[in-house]
């Protein structure tokens, strides 16, 4: 008993030095090795950098003017100035999300980038995120990890870095609370977490700390300052700190009117503005006297202060050890460059990302599908209002499609088949667009995964119900309304009514990313008037003027009607009962030849309506992309 009691010991005590190797091993992955084999040291340094925009009048106005410093690596720098002195403007150059009306240089470790490459190499937190509003803090976090720490990251270490930035951002309270009931300086906290989580070699951050108090904001600023001592370039800009805020910058960068006041250590910023008679007050916090410096509170020279600014910018440094590192770290993630030395395209043209396309596409199906299932609201009420519509015309035409004296009856109630179905599946997705949209242009910008991952994602997930309202819809009312009782007819039906709803859908999402919520709500019934009117409904499809009838050609709606009816009333159906002495309308044939039907085959008519669901998705990716390119140029 004691040598198996001695032999079950010596088990447990392997089994628990193989725990804490593993354990060891993760946390020297997460604080060493990858940092060294993911990161490259990035010294950004920029030239008489001016940016401008026209104005109403037409007058351009100078936002940066002649502005020129460096950010250099393993330093944590402060960008301190007055409200409109050009800090967003400079961040967002160098970020690349603004490519236009520029002039001046930007070098990344001595080689010139071009302003429309710099996206690719920065990682940007604006001052305004937007989140999924549907995912918890935890779930935001981890999908964060899964997109953007690729091999040799197991899911373990994943969550061990996941669990470590929470930490450090006191995120740990709110792990399962959606991001849509976070306070706002939760909602900063975790829009910078989701960043810090790769430790990217260049950050950019736009007021951290506005909107937090002065625990969170300490420890915001403690774990950039953290970040920065591991080599990584780090820019914020900030609003009035506290002295203790301060005093973890270890650079200050003063702008003051679109002008360079200094750039340089911390400690001797007092040094220089006292030289150009600006004297700081013992024990003053040193944000606050170079704030009452650049408007001009305190006695001094600000032309001096420029000059010798201007004398210390001359800076001749010796970048040819991090440009030596850049080379050695050509395969960088983060840092793949896109053009060579002298400016000219590489054969390197595309942005690496950590996760191959197929992770990335099954990370995002698995987040939209835990969108739509927390969204119950808006699930229930689309399913809601196709059940309520469908026995609702149940009940008004009830039978009527058995009847032949109620034939012009029973093919109004086909259109508002259509109708409804059109309504309701395109103008749910002129509202819920334009946020998600907002959040893939920021998510697309910071290199988590490609456009075609997320919009292959995006048509996938919202298939199911697309499929499912309709079909719920048409079995009540096909029924009650008295349709033909055939497979065949109820099958051709279900597919004219699932394209329509593919189609309203496509087109309410094109319209949501093209324009803002409340231009697209007046813009799907305004500008599909014209589909209606020539449908075949209000107007036979012969007495259309030859003028006009390309619109008929054109309209999906009319090609809907049509193939509805010719599901309902076409190959051959016998006559219908007649309830009364005399029924004009008797015959099928008889009903559509009435209506100038059927003018196109039941294949053609599909053809047409999967054409242009097929056009609407290349609008809308072609949108997407746009909206990216316009986010660098604007």
């Amino acid at each position: 008993m004691e040598a198996l009691d001695d032999d079950s010991n010596e088990k447990m005590k392997s089994d628990s030095e193989e725990c804490v190797v593993d354990l060891a091993s993760y946390k020297k992955l997460l604080n060493q090795e990858s940092i060294a084999a993911r990161r490259t040291k990035v010294c950004i340094q920029f030239n008489d950098l001016g940016c401008s925009f026209r104005c109403e009048k037409g007058k351009p106005k100078d936002i940066l003017k002649g502005v020129s410093g460096r950010f250099r690596p393993g330093r944590l720098t402060a960008i301190l100035g007055q409200s409109g002195a050009g800090k967003t403007t400079l961040l967002n150059i160098i970020a690349g999300q603004q490519a236009s009306n520029l002039r001046g240089s930007i070098r990344m470790n001595g080689i010139e980038k071009p302003f429309e490459s710099l996206q690719k190499q920065c990682c940007y937190v604006p001052q305004e995120i937007e989140l999924m509003p549907l995912l918890t803090v935890k779930e935001t976090l981890s999908i964060a990890a899964q997109l953007k720490l690729g091999r040799p990251h197991t899911s373990d270490s994943r969550e061990l870095i996941v669990n470590e930035v929470a930490n450090k951002l006191g995120l740990n309270d709110c792990l399962d609370t959606l991001a849509k009931s976070l306070s706002g300086g939760e909602r900063k906290r975790l829009s910078i977490a989701v960043e810090v989580l790769t430790n990217p070699p260049v950050m950019l951050l736009d007021e951290p700390t506005s909107g937090l108090d002065s625990t969170a904001s300490k420890q915001v600023i403690a774990l950039l300052h953290s970040l920065a001592q591991s080599d990584c370039t780090i820019v914020c800009s900030v609003h009035q700190p506290s002295s203790q805020l301060i005093s973890q910058f270890d650079d200050i960068f003063v702008l003051s009117q679109g002008r360079c006041l200094y750039c340089g250590p911390r400690e001797k910023i007092v040094e220089t503005f006292n030289e150009a008679g600006f004297a700081c007050p013992n024990f003053y916090n040193i944000a606050e006297f170079v704030l009452e410096v650049v408007t001009e509170q305190r006695e001094g020279n600000l032309s001096v202060l420029r000059k010798l600014n201007f004398e210390n910018s001359q800076f001749s440094a010796n970048e040819s050890q991090y440009i030596t590192e850049y080379k050695n770290c050509i395969n960088n993630q983060w840092f793949q460059p896109e053009y060579s030395e002298n400016g000219e395209d590489s054969k390197v043209q595309t942005r690496r990302y950590a996760a191959s396309c197929w992770d990335q596409l099954k990370v995002l199906l698995k987040r939209a599908f835990l969108c739509i299932r927390r969204d119950k609201t808006m699930t229930m009420l689309r399913l809601a209002a196709h059940f309520i519509v469908a026995v609702l015309l149940g009940m008004v035409f009830y039978k009527f499609g058995e009847e032949a004296s109620k034939v012009q009856s029973n093919v109004a109630c086909l259109f508002f088949f259509l109708l409804f179905l059109f309504f309701a599946n395109a103008m749910p997705a002129v509202q819920m667009f334009p946020i998600e949209a907002a959040v893939f242009v920021r998510e697309n910008s910071n290199n988590w995964y490609t456009l075609h991952s997320y919009y292959i994602s995006k048509v996938l997930s919202d298939l199911p119900m697309q499929i499912l309202c309709p079909s719920s819809f048409l079995i009540i009312a096909y029924y009650m309304t008295g349709q033909p009782p055939e497979v065949m007819r109820f099958f051709q039906t279900w597919v004219i009514c699932v394209l329509m709803a593919i189609l309203a859908q496509s087109l309410g999402i094109a319209t949501g990313a093209t324009f803002n919520t409340d231009a697209g709500m007046f813009l799907v019934p305004a500008l599909n008037i014209p589909m209606f009117l020539f449908a075949g409904f209000f107007l036979k499809l012969g007495e259309v003027p030859i003028y006009l009838r390309f619109l008929s050609t054109i309209s999906f709606f009319r090609y809907a009607f049509e193939g509805i009816l010719q599901a309902i009333y076409g190959s051959d159906r016998p006559a219908l009962k007649c309830s009364t002495d005399l029924c004009v309308m008797q015959s099928p044939r008889r009903i559509l030849k009435q209506l100038n039907m059927p003018s196109v085959s039941f294949c053609t008519i599909n053809l047409a309506l999967i054409g242009w669901i097929i056009f609407l998705h290349i609008s809308i990716y072609s949108v997407l992309r746009w909206k990216l390119r316009l986010a660098t140029k604007r």
